[in-house]
């Protein structure tokens, strides 16, 4: 089942980094729908395609919840990260804030 806004715990903050011009997707700003959704048709999200990123959200990481209730299982199982002491396996919006370059250079292990 697709994840909605109200169930998503970052949403919030992962609107004011999204750089997908498309905002009437109903992935926007859910970053694990949107990165599985593009891995599935075999291409790449917005911000693991070249796109750079506005340095004033590079603070957001430290706003995130680290966790997240509604899908961080389904997430660990999609998730191709073999760095052992990552603690952000399975949140995706996470793990894209802290891969996400302002140079457009960053890339998650599921999007390279």
């Amino acid at each position: 089942m697709a994840t909605l806004p109200a169930d998503c715990v970052n949403y919030r903050l992962n609107q004011q980094m999204c750089p997908c011009s498309k905002l009437d997707c109903l992935n926007h700003g859910i970053c694990c729908e949107c990165i599985q959704a593009h891995a599935h048709n075999n291409n790449k999200a917005a911000c693991m395609r070249g796109a750079k990123r506005d340095p004033s959200t590079m603070g957001l990481l430290t706003l995130a919840t680290k966790t997240c209730s509604t899908n961080q299982e389904r997430n660990r199982n999609f998730c191709l990260c073999t760095w052992d002491p990552c603690d952000r396996k399975g949140v995706c919006c996470n793990c894209v804030r802290n891969h996400f370059a302002t140079d457009g250079t960053g890339r998650v292990a599921c999007m390279t």
